[in-house]
């Protein structure tokens, strides 16, 4: 339910921008935080979980790598990936901080504290610090290029919603796409009880994961230099033969070996994910109406990631084990794999009286 806003926040990032936006979210995201503190029931836990999904993890997301990508082109990835390394930081800190308020608040204060900070701390840098596009202050992405004459001025065709959904390469993509997040919430989710059906403690399970996200921490930094300076299929070709290499692991983790080549293809799953989703859209379709495009790639993405853990759920409950619904993600993950390596960048009816730029990695 919560995805199915993110295309209509999208389209309002792009029309009124993503500060004037971002404030109103922020705003309503502090009051969903206080109204936590009173969830007393399965209606009201239902409609607080909508809530946060929706306007945090899926809307204010949204205006943050949304203004990223508006203000930087060349080197894009690279700065999208810094961003996502300083999150997975931020975020191996926030749990144990959170925690530590729960050993010592009770947790309808602490959802009243984490309202209360939001307020002070997220909404003044938004309405204070938030700039919509470079354009309106006389700059262009990654700087004023016009200043140096090496570097030719961009110039940007941009494409809607519906233009982009008639090319091969949206659906590839979004369907190579929609592969890793649903397999990977499987994977998460279900980490105790697979790492348990082959024979392992909790603890394990952990380490392994703790391990995998250090992992894709790594490796955001060097997609978001890949993604500069290739092409974006071969991005999303290693993301899907290391989630390839993840199924196949979990379905064989009695092996020692399979723990550590698990952890390093998950993490690599991870770290591409995000860079990938944050960077390669707006490369290929431009900036004007980014928010509309990655609204509705969020949606169908968020959907993949509600119903994997259902299927591996299925799998467990009415097969007997993990392994189908892991191969069945390894059958849904080889062709996309492999047609991505063959798309080019589209070329838009609009190009045809224009030298558009080339994409990035051509």
């Amino acid at each position: 339910i919560a995805a199915l806003s993110l295309t209509w926040f999208g389209r309002k990032i792009d029309r009124y921008g993503n500060r004037r936006v971002g404030i109103v979210i922020v705003i309503l995201f502090v009051v969903a935080l206080l109204a936590w503190s009173q969830v007393n029931n399965p209606i009201t836990l239902l409609f607080g979980f909508i809530a946060i999904r929706a306007l945090g993890q899926g809307a204010l997301s949204l205006v943050s790598t949304t203004a990223i990508a508006a203000w930087f082109w060349r080197r894009r990835g690279l700065m999208m990936s810094l961003s996502l390394t300083v999150f997975s930081l931020w975020q191996a800190a926030y749990v144990p901080i959170v925690q530590r308020f729960l050993e010592t608040m009770n947790w309808h204060q602490v959802w009243i504290l984490l309202g209360i900070g939001t307020a002070l701390i997220v909404l003044p840098c938004i309405a204070i610090l938030m700039r919509d596009h470079p354009e309106d202050y006389g700059l262009q992405p990654d700087g004023n290029l016009s200043a140096n004459a090496k570097q030719k001025p961009l110039i940007e065709d941009n494409w809607t919603l519906r233009e982009s959904m008639h090319t091969p390469i949206f659906w590839i993509f979004l369907g190579g796409r929609v592969v890793a997040p649903g397999m990977g919430s499987g994977l998460i989710l279900h980490q105790v009880s697979i790492f348990a059906s082959m024979g392992y403690v909790p603890r394990v399970a952990a380490e392994n994961f703790a391990l995998a996200t250090l992992i894709a921490a790594g490796f955001s930094l060097l997609f978001g230099y890949m993604i500069d300076h290739t092409r974006p299929g071969y991005i999303l070709f290693i993301q899907l033969a290391a989630l390839i290499g993840s199924l196949f692991a979990a379905a064989m983790l009695q092996d020692p070996l399979m723990l550590m080549l698990y952890a390093l293809t998950f993490g690599i799953v991870l770290g591409a994910g995000a860079v990938f989703d944050t960077t390669v859209w707006t490369n290929l379709f431009g900036r004007t109406h980014q928010g509309e495009i990655r609204g509705f790639v969020s949606t169908i993405l968020v959907t993949a990631t509600a119903l994997g853990p259902v299927l591996f759920g299925l799998s467990y409950d009415y097969l007997g084990s993990y392994v189908p619904v892991l191969m069945l993600g390894v059958i849904l993950a080889a062709p996309p794999m492999i047609l991505c390596l063959f798309m080019d960048k589209p070329i838009h009816r609009s190009e045809s009286s224009l030298h558009p730029t080339p994409a990035i990695g051509d």
